[in-house]
């Protein structure tokens, strides 16, 4: 079995009042979608996989509202 490695990495982004405003917008309306998807989603190892991009999406919008 080979090993895996993770690896962080972080970076800064720049954006203006309008520009963070717009990007919130588009990361709320893909969490609503998201959201959609987990209740409709009957496959068990889908659903987890949609779940897991749902709580980087609140995630990233917590981010853009601190």
């Amino acid at each position: 079995m080979s090993a895996v490695h993770t690896s962080s990495m972080e970076c800064t982004i720049t954006l203006s009042e309008e520009e963070r405003v717009q990007l919130l917008s588009f990361l709320k309306q893909a969490l609503h979608d998201k959201q959609i998807e987990v209740h409709r989603t009957d496959a068990l190892e889908y659903r987890q996989f949609v779940q897991k991009e749902e709580t980087l999406l609140r995630g990233l919008i917590a981010k853009l509202q601190s």
